[in-house]
């Protein structure tokens, strides 16, 4: 059973419609309608959505959070979301971009794009945390680092420009 099975497993148990899902997400009927039918993965920022939505874990509904695309390249546009009120004064989309194509976009190059939604995860999570507990998983980070640094990443990782 894929994602998509899944989703719809959990809408009938929660008795909502992939309507009321798309109005309390703003994801498109129409792709969660296609994510059903076509028992597909759901991409890791749309199930954090809808989990939010349905009050359960992304787990649940997610197995894989693989990226969009199969043939994903490096000229491909990135697209945005509308920034939360108030966020466009700090940020605006063209430093949005500029940061992703300067840090996301080459680790994705590195070590592959199905590495990408795990790492979405981790920051999800890790910004769920308190500050102690922030506080940890950083000491236990640079712990680990001292102890089990991939001195070929690493390396790998210095060659990334405009960090």
């Amino acid at each position: 059973m894929g994602d998509g099975q899944r989703l719809k497993e959990i809408l009938e148990q929660k008795g909502k419609s992939v309507r009321w899902v798309a109005r309390e997400t703003t994801i498109s009927p129409t792709t969660i309608y296609s994510i059903i039918q076509k028992d597909t993965s759901i991409r890791f920022d749309f199930a954090l959505r809808i989990a939010n939505a349905l009050g359960i874990e992304v787990s649940e509904i997610c197995s894989d959070a693989s990226l969009n695309s199969e043939n994903w390249d490096k000229n491909d546009s990135i697209t945005l979301p509308e920034l939360p009120s108030g966020m466009d004064e700090i940020l605006d989309g063209n430093r949005i971009k500029r940061y992703l194509k300067n840090t996301l976009y080459p680790l994705m190059c590195l070590f592959g794009k199905n590495n990408m939604p795990k790492l979405d995860e981790h920051l999800t999570n890790y910004y769920q945390l308190s500050d102690e507990g922030r506080n940890d998983v950083d000491q236990y980070i640079k712990a680990q680092l001292s102890i089990k640094r991939d001195p070929d990443r690493a390396a790998d990782i210095k060659k990334i420009t405009k960090w």
